[in-house]
């Protein structure tokens, strides 16, 4: 009971919070455009900013929170001047979209006329609402996120197409000022102008079944294809409008005698089958769908409509499957991780892709399902991120390998397991292929114990108590914690990974000036499997580093080779390095010029260690960073014990055989 009033006091008190920054924001504007002229616009990144506090609110909610920042004069209408500055507004968005506004703005002045129901000159707060929910364009075009859809609706996005595409309704050529353009739907690519998204079909695939009826096969989900396109039976280019194409197994079929009869009504799920959860095999725990699927309704006038959350039950025969769950994390690699997000989500079921900001209940469901992977789409961080949230799962032996899609940074750990440095934008079938021809190793896993000893100013609270990479101190945290800084103060610097690169090197260069770490190795004390180790008798450090894998700074190799290296103590110098040994390294730097010939190969890292458990006690005010994510610790006593091994993929480049063969099978593709 008390829980309960608890989520009630916290969800009034958010709506609290919500209602009193709307009211704060339109005064604020309204002071500051008291002398504006009557066609006004208002700062996009401003409306974005205080949407993305409504983030989990209601499109009504979202829409009134616009109408009154718009409605200028606070009379409780928007006027022909207001209902100008919203067309304004969003050609503005559209631009940023490289969309054409020639052409859209009739249509976006148009919507605006419908929208004013009882035809006087006005739109009131409900015909806002009402048409707002509606008009899908609009709600586009106001940034609004249309994913959240009942199932079986179509998820409207803004798109451009390089090749002659034409509109499933009206079959006419899609035409804009500097290219095709239209709104295309992101789960089955259904594409259509924006004027005739009203009469669009409720023809979406459905990601579960609705009812007690268990089925072991489905029919194929035929869409017509809007652009030429070769047949996969006779391999002949087809005519638009003469092709369809199944959502689920990609196939591409002419629609003419010789070639339709050579399909299997079954659907196979094509080539990525054995990655797909198939939409039979989820049920709604309830018996029942959405509203729309209860009351059999084939309209796209309730698509916006929030969606319901399903509590689904995975259930029936996986065999010969291993399904894949993918998070993605969007702000890893600039705008890549959107891009994958979407390209994920036109090859496999919805339902197997996450976004790791966006709290979800998918993994409950992955716990039922044998044989399951995992795919993580993002830099170091985001992995670290996923594998903690794994370990509050109860998957014990049945726990998912984890496979990697580099696309954050540094991706240390995707190169130790062959993933590469960086996703290239290479197809994502072939991601989907490579996975399924890995190799499954163990990952040793660290627990990060801290006891602090005494506070002080400018002290943190570690990010994290796991050590999947490594755990530093000293010199390379100092700058990782100075690229951090800025990238929180100015993050619209950090919009690629060239440019992330060139920043950590401006904050390498003032730390190889400042020398703010020099001596380190006065300033604490290490006990490697209960023997004390003397940092006084080597080189004077400015960072020691304890590492689990073989790469660190984006490809560097800090442990180095064998014959190069004499520690304190003999033995380490023959020693190799593995990340499923139940052993981990310890790596002294001497400053900020060493990592950068580290960086270069010219150098490598001052071995120190290689042991089971290390006891660290620092005396001072300390840079420490644990998988890429610094904070400043107070002086304290760090233990580092094993906690885990967790299963993982590596991938095994496949040898090349240069062979020729005209009719094999193309993939799918990811467009």
């Amino acid at each position: 009971m008390m829980s309960q009033m608890r989520a009630v006091f916290r969800e009034e008190l958010w709506n609290l919070r919500k209602l009193s920054l709307i009211e704060r924001f339109g005064q604020q504007w309204l002071s500051s455009a008291g002398n504006a002229p009557a066609a006004y616009s208002i700062p996009i990144r401003s409306i974005i900013c205080y949407l993305s506090l409504l983030e989990t609110s209601t499109p009504e909610e979202k829409l009134e929170f616009v109408f009154r920042v718009f409605d200028s004069d606070g009379n409780g209408y928007l006027d022909q001047n207001e209902l100008q500055a919203i067309v304004e507004q969003m050609v503005k968005i559209a631009r940023q979209q490289h969309w054409d506004p020639v052409e859209l703005e009739p249509i976006l002045r148009q919507l605006m006329n419908d929208i004013d129901y009882d035809s006087d000159g006005k739109v009131s707060l409900q015909e806002w609402k009402r048409g707002g929910l509606t008009t899908i364009p609009l709600l586009v075009l106001l940034g609004f996120d249309t994913g959240m859809t009942e199932d079986g609706a179509h998820i409207w996005k803004l798109h451009h197409f390089s090749k002659r595409t034409y509109c499933n309704i009206c079959s006419n050529l899609l035409v804009g000022f500097g290219g095709k353009q239209g709104l295309s739907c992101a789960i089955c690519k259904y594409t259509v102008h924006e004027r005739c998204v009203r009469s669009a079909l409720h023809n979406c695939i459905y990601t579960y079944r609705v009812g007690h009826e268990q089925k072991k096969s489905m029919n194929h989900h035929w869409i017509e294809v809007n652009s030429a396109t070769k047949c996969d039976k006779c391999h002949k280019t087809a005519p638009v409008g003469n092709t369809k194409m199944c959502r689920w197994c990609q196939r591409e079929v002419r629609a003419h005698i010789p070639c339709i009869p050579l399909i299997p009504e079954i659907c196979d799920f094509g080539v990525h089958a054995v990655h797909i959860v198939p939409p039979y095999n989820l049920t709604s725990c309830d018996g029942r769908g959405g509203p729309l699927r209860q009351l059999g309704l084939h309209t796209t006038l309730k698509v916006l409509m929030p969606f319901e959350e399903q509590n689904l039950l995975a259930e029936g025969d996986f065999a010969g499957r291993r399904p894949l769950l993918v998070f993605v994390n969007f702000k890893s690699g600039g705008k890549q991780g959107e891009r994958v997000y979407g390209r994920f989500r036109r090859l496999l079921n919805p339902r197997q892709i996450i976004e790791v900001s966006v709290e979800n209940e998918t993994l409950d469901l992955f716990e039922r399902i044998p044989n399951c992977r995992v795919l993580v789409c993002g830099g170091d961080g985001t992995v670290s991120q996923v594998l903690e949230e794994m370990d509050r799962h109860s998957f014990n032996e049945k726990r998912p390998p984890v496979a990697i899609l580099p696309i954050g940074t540094g991706n240390d750990l995707a190169r130790c397991l062959n993933w590469g440095g960086g996703y290239e934008n290479e197809k994502i079938s072939r991601t989907l292929i490579s996975i399924n021809k890995s190799t499954e190793v163990q990952l040793d896993r660290w627990e990060l114990n801290i006891d602090l000893e005494k506070r002080c100013s400018g002290c943190e609270t570690a990010p994290s108590n796991v050590i999947n990479n490594y755990f530093s101190i000293g010199v390379d945290a100092a700058i990782a914690y100075r690229f951090h800084q800025m990238r929180e103060k100015n993050p619209s610097r950090f919009s690629s990974r060239i440019k992330n690169k060139l920043l950590y090197l401006e904050c390498g260069t003032s730390e190889t000036l400042l020398k703010t770490c020099k001596n380190l190795n006065l300033e604490l004390d290490i006990l490697c499997d209960g023997e004390s180790l003397d940092l006084t008798q080597g080189p004077a450090l400015e960072g020691v580093t304890i590492l689990n894998i073989g790469s660190i700074y984006g490809g560097s190799n800090l442990w180095g080779s064998i014959s190069s290296h004499y520690g304190l103590n003999p033995l380490i110098r023959t020693k190799n390095q593995d990340f499923s040994d139940g052993l981990i390294e310890i790596v002294g730097l001497e400053s900020a010029m060493q990592m950068g010939q580290i960086k270069t190969g010219v150098r490598s890292g001052h071995r120190i260690a290689q042991c089971k458990n290390v006891v660290i006690t620092t005396h001072k005010l300390l840079p420490m960073q644990v998988d890429g994510e610094p904070w400043m610790q107070a002086p304290s006593i760090i233990q580092i014990i094993f906690k885990n091994q967790c299963r993982a993929k590596s991938f095994v480049a496949p040898k090349k055989i240069r062979t020729w063969n005209p009719f094999r099978q193309r993939l799918p593709s990811d467009e």
